[in-house]
C-alpha cells in the first residue's frame, strides 16, 4: 500500500537555543474518504488540537476524498515560530496508516528521527 507521510516538528527553547524537535506524524493513504491518521508523542496537546481542528473542518465541510497534495498543502500552514512540517515521503513499507504512524512515532521517541 502506497502511503505518504510527513513529520511535524515543534520549536523548542525559543529564547536560548531554538531547535525544531520532531513531535508527530501525519499519514495519508490512497483510499477514499478521509484516509488520514495524525498522531503525536505525549505532551504535544497544542499540535494535537490543531490537527483535530483540521480534521473537524474536513468533516464539517463534507469532504469525501482528500486531494493527493493534502499533506504538501499543510506543510506550509504551520507558523515557523511554533514549528514546521517536514517533506512528504512516500512509502510502501507499511500495511496500514496506523502501523506507519506507530512505527514513525517509535523512531521519533527512540531518537532515530531528530
Amino acid at each position: 500500500m502506497k502511503l505518504r507521510y510527513m513529520i511535524e516538528y515543534a520549536l523548542r527553547d525559543r529564547i536560548r537555543k531554538p531547535l525544531y524537535k520532531p513531535v508527530g506524524v501525519w499519514v495519508q493513504g490512497p483510499g477514499t474518504g478521509i484516509d488520514l491518521v495524525v498522531e503525536f508523542l505525549p505532551g504535544n496537546a497544542e499540535a494535537r488540537e490543531e490537527a483535530d481542528w483540521i480534521i473537524n473542518r474536513l468533516v464539517e465541510n463534507d469532504v469525501r476524498t482528500l486531494p493527493e497534495n493534502f499533506l504538501a498543502y499543510h506543510q506550509s500552514t504551520l507558523p515557523p515560530y511554533r514549528g514546521m512540517r517536514g517533506p512528504v515521503t512516500e512509502t510502501e513499507e507499511y500495511l496500514s496508516l496506523s502501523i506507519c504512524a506507530t512505527a514513525i512515532l517509535d523512531r521519533i521517541a527512540s531518537g532515530r528521527i531528530s
